[in-house]
């Protein structure tokens, strides 16, 4: 069963990216800190950011790249030991507890950058790109926001939630 999504007169294949798009998109540093970024996601109320530096779209980081880097973390903290030098030479103690694990991981995180954890693979599309290409891009690489960008750069941004906001309000639905 095919459902066709409609717009009045006008269907959705017919709409562009530059009808939909939100054009108020908060981005974030390259260079700022996890523990910073966090704050930002919180602020926003967002899950992802677009990462812009010199005005140029250099990557994108969500909440689940940095869930995957503290994975990353302490699975890494699990098998590594501390080594120190003392008079006597070097000496190698084992991470064994969950509080040295936890205190390691938390001592990188705090470390580490957006650099660090983004996604450097864009996906973009131009303002004049046809809706329903935005969908099936958006299908086809399991994302869930595309950047639509003009030149490299950043002039909006569509999510999957505006899909869900445009069916909500009527502008697309079955046919």
């Amino acid at each position: 069963m095919s459902a066709r999504l409609a717009l009045g007169a006008q269907t959705a294949k017919d709409m562009v990216a530059s009808e939909v798009m939100r054009r108020s998109v908060q981005t974030v540093s390259a260079a700022i800190s996890l523990p910073e970024l966090e704050r930002a996601f919180v602020q926003a109320g967002i899950w992802g950011f677009p990462v812009v530096d010199d005005e140029r779209v250099v990557g994108v980081v969500s909440r689940s790249d940095i869930i995957q880097q503290l994975d990353l973390e302490h699975q890494t903290a699990k098998r590594t030991s501390d080594f120190y030098r003392d008079a006597n030479g070097f000496h190698e103690v084992p991470l064994a507890t969950g509080d040295q694990i936890a205190d390691r991981v938390g001592e990188r995180m705090e470390q580490l950058t957006v650099q660090d954890v983004m996604h450097r693979q864009l996906f973009a599309v131009a303002p004049d790109q046809p809706l329903r290409a935005v969908a099936q891009t958006m299908v086809d690489n399991d994302i869930h926001r595309v950047l639509v960008t003009r030149e490299g750069r950043l002039i909006g941004v569509i999510s999957t939630s505006d899909f869900v906001r445009l069916y909500a309000e009527g502008r697309i639905q079955p046919s």
